[in-house]
């Protein structure tokens, strides 16, 4: 249950119907929105007495939620959705389109710093990169310059976070072990990514939910879109908010891409499902460079917020992940595509109508037009 106080609360207001609940047993989560700040109730709300929330100081409504990813899912009505917005470093998430990018992996100092210098002059915001890479096979080949040791991992994060700092973007690494969040932290790691192959490490999720820091996670390739918000949720259920949900693809009868872009996944996410921002790795998600642009310009019309793309100095000679990685040229091109997109998409999205809004009106005239339209 949601307990969303007036717009003119006070803070002792909400502190007391927080310590309310408390003290009947129950957990609570807030957030703190532009015009309201909403009160999230997790237990067995069955056994609350809800006039009693209700007549509180402050207290505009009571908001039951029936799905079982409590703290990922919509707070809002068609109407008045709701979502979260944060920082990663200085880039605020949720509310303009952000673009990550970057190459696949960090392989080499000099390499990481002409990426960021082309992440920056593309007109991207916050650099990407993985240092220990995830590869099903041990004949895969290049696993990434930190994964050799602890002390090459903490060189390679360190090579990523100067590159960053060195053209004032804020950084995102891929993160394969629970053990290693503290390196992270203590390097100086903005964003932590949860690649497809680890969006059900339960280990890693769990440990997820003590760290400050906020966090891409990675649908699985054949997780189905509510199962995966429920794996988001095992992050949030300490409180934790500030995770981005990424779309890169899913398994299917296609095989001419490397994976099926789930847009639809996108929409639902963005219109009815969850406040939370939703990403795109299209690069992944189809991995052929030459589609990653118009993929990624209809996941932006789709609903995402956060677009995450592959680029590479020269991707002919990049280690991992080249033949989808865009060059400088694309990337630029790309950012200004996905810019104007985005502001297409504000500009026409007040013509986007819920069903909800319409179907009381038309349920009573369900037996007027049936006897109108299929009278013999």
């Amino acid at each position: 249950m949601i307990v969303k106080m007036r717009r003119t609360a006070t803070d002792n207001e909400i502190a007391a119907v927080e310590t309310m609940l408390q003290d009947r047993g129950y957990t609570t989560g807030k957030l703190v929105g532009t015009d309201h700040t909403l009160i999230g109730v997790y237990g067995d709300v069955s056994q609350l007495s809800q006039p009693d929330v209700q007549k509180m100081s402050g207290v505009e409504g009571l908001i039951a939620i029936s799905r079982k990813y409590k703290r990922a899912a919509q707070k809002g009505d068609p109407t008045n959705r709701l979502y979260v917005d944060f920082n990663i470093g200085s880039v605020r998430i949720g509310r303009d389109l952000v673009v990550v990018a970057g190459p696949c992996s960090v392989e080499s100092e000099r390499q990481i710093m002409e990426s960021a210098e082309m992440v920056k002059d593309a007109g991207a915001q916050i650099l990407r990169g993985g240092v220990h890479k995830y590869r099903s096979s041990p004949y895969s080949g290049w696993e990434g310059i930190g994964a050799g040791s602890d002390d090459a991992l903490r060189e390679g994060l360190e090579s990523i976070v100067k590159a960053g700092r060195a053209f004032d973007m804020p950084v995102a690494v891929e993160i394969l072990d629970h053990a290693a969040i503290p390196l992270y932290e203590d390097v100086g790691v903005d964003c932590l990514q949860i690649g497809e192959p680890n969006s059900r490490n339960t280990v890693l999720l769990n440990a997820l939910r003590n760290s400050d820091l906020p966090v891409i996670h990675k649908r699985g390739n054949a997780v189905d879109c509510e199962d995966y918000l429920l794996w988001v949720e095992r992050m949030m259920t300490c409180g934790k908010e500030n995770i981005v949900l990424c779309e890169r693809g899913i398994g299917s009868a296609n095989k001419y891409t490397r994976n099926t872009l789930d847009l639809g996944t996108v929409a639902a996410f963005h219109y009815q499902l969850t406040g939370l921002p939703v990403a795109v790795d299209a690069s992944h998600g189809c991995g052929i460079r030459d589609l990653v642009h118009p993929l990624t310009v209809a996941s932006v019309f789709a609903g995402a917020s956060v677009l995450l793309l592959e680029a590479h100095p020269n991707p002919l000679i990049a280690k991992s992940d080249g033949f989808q990685a865009l060059f400088p040229e694309q990337l630029a091109n790309l950012v200004q595509a996905a810019q104007q997109a985005h502001k297409l998409r504000q500009d026409v999205e007040h013509l986007y109508v819920p069903s909800r809004v319409l179907e009381s009106d038309y349920e009573s005239r369900v037996e007027t037009d049936r006897e109108r339209l299929f009278a013999e």
